[in-house]
């Protein structure tokens, strides 16, 4: 087996030329890979990031402590996150923490975020997928790399983590909570591991057990990809993504077989950045869906329906800001969301360009009612771009009807806009 900083080495990318953020728990695994880190690219261009759960009262605390410490005294970047919401269930833990690594990493301007997962964590993932129920997406658990994610460590057993600490005098905090069964996970690594790896050793021979396991995960994600591959693309095909939401005509998706709209969903749900649904909350999706319900809510999915396409929301809230640019007689739009430029002949002083707002009315009508007709779909209405008197709801023009003194030179976001 390749030694740590070898492993490292062939699964960060670039390494020489790229910044990292480094989550560290202060637990062994990050404190591991925080060493491994230093040694290999140096601490000049890594950043730390410690987030706080406040979940262990002043147990938390002292984690962030020792890790504010460690890193002052070796003079690293770092920055201490804690927790703002009150859902303290693994899921929304979570996710509270990948947007607080997300904004550092934007923050810092560094190209990835490197996690100290090992084989343990990927089997204890694996169970936890296949006790809910799950399909191929699900089994494959966690990537060695998955976009600006890197877990280099997930080949390494907790107990060789143990031994490159030990041989590295790396100090480290334990978390007194994985000692106790109380949720999922933990119950996972104190009763049910126990068992297999009694029965590992009893049936399977005394080489290690989990790390027999590693080529396993290895050909499941390797299955994914390559199965991925033929039928991604004509999924793709029937998806539009945008920014603000994911849509697929209604149609395209109803007739497909039951086992490729899961996959349908599985691809949108990824797309979503939610974690991977168990097969009871694919199923309760996927009967909302076939039933056509305007608006649904679940698991960090909703979605909609309108004019025969189904939307899945990204953000609740839409903002598309015009800038209106004269240039003498002749003004030009830029709306860089929408892809939108527009030439506009006079000098606007008494108009505005702005996106549709309840209380429109274009050519005697409410606006919404012309939208109607044209069958715009409710989730795209408030995307579109007019022309409108200041202070006032009366509609000059709206896209995309002719105007004497416009000229739409480009606008490549995908409206549904019918004749």
């Amino acid at each position: 087996m390749p030694t740590f900083k070898e492993t490292l080495t062939q699964i960060l990318p670039y390494y020489t030329q790229h910044r990292f953020v480094v989550a560290v728990s202060g637990g062994i695994d990050s404190m591991v890979l925080l060493d491994l880190m230093i040694e290999i690219m140096g601490k000049d261009r890594l950043v730390v990031a410690h987030f706080n759960h406040k979940t262990r009262n002043g147990e938390s605390d002292r984690d962030a402590l020792f890790v504010q410490d460690y890193l002052s005294k070796r003079n690293i970047s770092y920055e201490i996150g804690e927790r703002q919401g009150n859902d303290l269930s693994e899921n929304g833990l979570r996710k509270e923490r990948r947007e607080f690594l997300e904004k550092v990493r934007l923050q810092y301007q560094c190209d990835y975020i490197v996690l100290g997962h090992h084989l343990q964590d990927q089997l204890e993932t694996f169970l936890m997928r296949v006790i809910r129920g799950t399909g191929l997406d699900g089994l494959a658990v966690m990537e060695p790399k998955q976009g600006v994610w890197i877990r280099p460590l997930l080949n390494y057993s907790k107990e060789r983590l143990g031994k490159e600490a030990q041989e590295r005098g790396v100090s480290y905090r334990l978390d007194s909570s994985n000692l106790l069964p109380t949720n999922f996970r933990n119950e996972i690594r104190l009763n049910l591991l126990p068992q297999m790896e009694a029965l590992a050793l009893r049936y399977g021979g005394k080489e290690k057990w989990l790390q027999r396991l590693a080529p396993l995960f290895g050909e499941i994600q390797w299955t994914k990809r390559e199965i991925n591959k033929k039928i991604t693309k004509k999924i793709k095909a029937s998806l539009t993504e945008t920014p603000y939401w994911i849509r697929i005509p209604a149609e395209d998706f109803l007739v497909l077989p039951i086992v490729a709209r899961r996959k349908t969903l599985r691809m949108i749900v990824s797309l979503l950045g939610v974690e991977t649904l168990s097969m009871q909350e694919l199923n309760r999706l996927d009967s909302a869906l076939k039933s056509l319900k305007k608006n649904f809510s679940g698991p960090g999915v909703e979605f909609g329906v309108s004019c025969g396409f189904i939307y899945f929301r990204k953000y609740s809230k839409i903002k598309h800001p015009i800038e209106l640019t004269y240039q003498e007689k002749e003004s030009r739009v830029v709306c860089d969301s929408l892809g939108m430029k527009v030439k506009f002949q006079g000098d606007g002083s008494d108009l505005e360009w702005r996106q549709v707002q309840p209380g429109d009315r274009y050519r005697g009508k409410k606006v919404k009612e012309y939208l109607l007709k044209k069958r715009v779909p409710k989730w795209e209405r408030a995307l579109i771009p007019v022309l409108a008197k200041k202070q006032s709801n009366i509609i000059e023009w709206i896209y995309p009807e002719p105007h004497p003194s416009i000229e739409v030179e480009q606008l490549s976001f995908p409206f549904v806009v019918r004749d």
